[in-house]
C-alpha cells in the first residue's frame, strides 16, 4: 500500500529547498518588520507571514511544490485556517523558525487536503449523475439502444467504465 496522501504532501513540502527558503524568507522580512523587537513571531504576525510564504513559492513547473501550489492552492491563507493551525499545533505566543516551519507545513498540507476534499465532495456527485444521465440517454438512442440492452449485465459497466475514463481524462487536461 502507498503512503497516505498527507504524508506525501508533507515529505514533498518538507524535502523541498525551495519551500524551506520561502519560509526562512518570509519569516526573515517579518522579524525585520517588528525590528527583532521579540525572539520570534508573534500569533498576529503569522496570516501574514503565511501569506508572504504562499507568495514566495516559485511558479517554474519543474518545482514539485510549484505544482503543487498551481494545482491544490488556489488561494493565500485565511485567518481561519491560521487559526485552526494554531489551535491544533498548541502554539505560544512567540513563535520561533523552527516552529514557524513546522506550522506553514501543517498549514499548507491542510490547505491542499481541504481543497482536495471539496473537489470530491464536488465531482462525484457530478460524476455519478453523468453516468446516470449517460445510461438513460444510450438507452433511448435509436441505434444505441437495441446494442446497448442487448449487452445485458455488462454493458453499464462498460458505459460507466468509458464515462469516468473520460472524466479522469478530461479533468487532467485541463488541470495541466
Amino acid at each position: 500500500m502507498g503512503q497516505s496522501p498527507s504524508k506525501r504532501v508533507e515529505e514533498t513540502l518538507s524535502t523541498s529547498l525551495s519551500f524551506h527558503a520561502a519560509v526562512d524568507a518570509s519569516f526573515e522580512e517579518c522579524m525585520a518588520l517588528s525590528q527583532h523587537a521579540f525572539p520570534g513571531l508573534q500569533l498576529y504576525q503569522l496570516l501574514d507571514a503565511s501569506r508572504r510564504v504562499y507568495d514566495k513559492i516559485p511558479l517554474p513547473e519543474e518545482d514539485e511544490v510549484a505544482r503543487y501550489k498551481q494545482r491544490w492552492l488556489p488561494h493565500r491563507p485565511t485567518q481561519a485556517q491560521v487559526d485552526a493551525t494554531v489551535r491544533k499545533e498548541r502554539l505560544r505566543r512567540t513563535v520561533a523558525i523552527d516552529e514557524f516551519r513546522a506550522f506553514a507545513l501543517v498549514l499548507f498540507r491542510d490547505m491542499g487536503l481541504a481543497t482536495a476534499r471539496h473537489r470530491l465532495v464536488v465531482y462525484v456527485p457530478l460524476g455519478t449523475l453523468a453516468v446516470l444521465v449517460t445510461d438513460l440517454c444510450a438507452k433511448r438512442l435509436p441505434v444505441v439502444g437495441p446494442m446497448y440492452r442487448a449487452g445485458g449485465v455488462l454493458m453499464p459497466g462498460l458505459l460507466l467504465g468509458s464515462v469516468v475514463g473520460g472524466v479522469v481524462v478530461g479533468t487532467q487536461l485541463r488541470m495541466d
